[in-house]
């Protein structure tokens, strides 16, 4: 159990201090417009 822990605060803070690709950026992006239309379509019917 402890190891877990160990390992997910690892994961953490690598990271943190890792910047982020433009691809996976860009991904994002388009995740959370996807969301969001279908947020805003669902409450304007």
């Amino acid at each position: 159990m402890l190891q877990i822990v160990f390992w997910v605060l690892v994961g953490i803070l690598i990271g943190w201090n890792l910047p982020e690709p433009a691809w996976a950026r860009q991904m994002q992006d388009g995740v959370v417009n996807f969301v969001k239309e279908l947020l805003g379509k669902s409450k304007s019917q």
